[in-house]
């Protein structure tokens, strides 16, 4: 008796030492978790918008705004090429979206890449006809006569 009492007593500080895993769920939801990016864009912590931006798009991969504004803040960050693939993937999750196909647009003629620009671009206005799109377009056709020599 003696013996089983001595084992339990130094076996008994063992058993509390165990470390025991807890998973806790991510309680906020994509849209949430966008929300946050937004805010965090607006006070230029543009690292923790991207952070939520990315969990957004963790939690609903088949939305498209998460992506596009994933590439804004890239964008902002000056990576164009990663921008320009999360505009892209937006637009593969809402083709018909012409705020995406002008940042598209924007970052394709940042980027050199004119005659695509164009492209998107003439989309855009054919679906609306905003100010801000005929902005890009003048820049796009701004910049590609500049590159030609014109």
């Amino acid at each position: 008796m003696k013996v089983i009492l001595a084992l339990i007593l130094l076996l008994l500080p063992l058993s509390c030492s165990i470390p025991r895993v807890h998973v806790i769920e991510d309680p906020l939801s994509a849209i949430q978790h966008n929300e946050l990016g937004y805010v965090y864009e607006s006070q230029g912590k543009l690292d923790l918008a991207q952070k939520e931006y990315k969990q957004a798009i963790r939690k609903e991969k088949g939305w498209a705004v998460p992506y596009f504004n994933l590439g804004n803040v890239l964008f902002k960050m000056g990576d164009a090429e990663k921008a320009e693939e999360h505009y892209r993937k937006a637009l593969e999750k809402d083709a018909t979206n012409p705020d995406f196909m002008n940042n598209l647009a924007y970052v394709l003629c940042e980027r050199g890449q004119y005659d695509e620009a164009e492209q998107w671009i003439g989309r855009a206005l054919s679906i609306s006809p905003k100010n801000e799109y005929l902005d890009t377009q003048r820049e796009i056709l701004s910049r590609k006569a500049s590159s030609l020599g014109r």
